[in-house]
């Protein structure tokens, strides 16, 4: 027989008949129409407690199926009603993906690709202005400060913080001076020895960074312990904000590019 010819008798290619005679197309094809709930834009306060309480449920069995597959691993049943649960789950889940690309397509407002940008470069080129920002903020802080350095002699964590000290001073202009407990003398600052001052600020630990306004009317513990200089530069940011928007004291601290 001609496979055509056999082909042409059945109406293999004709638009009522196309897609079918392959196993899972033999039923008659049914118009599917859309859901209501993508129709919709709203729902009531009782629609959504409704949609909440569906989703806790979802989340509570998969979480069952969950354990039972952990306490019985051998058995391949309970592994494949949780994959099919979680296969739910993971096709929502590609589903709003796409939906919120989508949404942030057609509406661009929505996605500051500025204050949050979603590729690597715009991510780099916002990482480099705060770290500029941050600088400035740094280099105006430092002239409306002074850091007092406290350490002992025979301490690790004083010589590991003592570098890094002297490193952030040096980048951002803040002037150091420290104070020694024992009569040591620091290899980087001007030193003093005060006992008297470290029974008054109750220090107990070594070694320890506090900051002194110019004016002396407000004190912060900017470091204890072995810090590096991105925990230097962390603490005095927030004290920087805390001089401008807390206390209202930042005379224009925040630095200008």
């Amino acid at each position: 027989m001609n496979p055509t010819a056999s082909l042409a008798v059945n109406s293999f290619f004709e638009p009522d008949s196309f897609y079918r005679g392959w196993l899972w197309f033999e039923e008659k094809e049914k118009q599917l129409e859309e859901p209501e709930n993508k129709k919709r834009s709203e729902f009531t306060k009782e629609e959504m407690e409704a949609i909440k309480t569906e989703n806790e449920k979802f989340a509570h069995e998969l979480e069952l199926l969950r354990h039972v597959m952990i306490r019985y691993p051998d058995n391949l049943e309970y592994v494949r009603k949780y994959k099919e649960k979680e296969k739910i789950m993971l096709d929502n889940a590609q589903v709003l993906g796409h939906s919120f690309l989508m949404a942030n397509f057609l509406n661009p407002n929505i996605a500051n690709h500025l204050e949050a940008p979603q590729n690597i470069y715009g991510r780099k080129a916002l990482k480099e202005q705060e770290e500029k920002q941050n600088s400035a903020t740094l280099k105006v802080i430092a002239k409306k400060v002074e850091l007092f350095l406290f350490f002992k002699s025979d301490c690790n964590h004083c010589e590991v913080l003592e570098k890094h000290l002297a490193r952030f001073a040096d980048i951002y202009g803040f002037k150091v001076e420290a104070v020694s407990i024992d009569g040591t003398k620091s290899r980087y600052f001007k030193t003093h020895t005060n006992t008297e001052l470290i029974e008054q600020l109750q220090l107990k630990e070594m070694p320890t960074v506090i900051a002194v306004t110019n004016d002396s009317s407000l004190r912060f513990e900017l470091a204890r312990g072995a810090v590096s200089v991105a925990d230097l530069e962390d603490n005095s940011l927030l004290m920087a904000k805390y001089l401008e928007t807390v206390v209202g004291q930042g005379n224009g601290i925040k630095g200008k590019e």
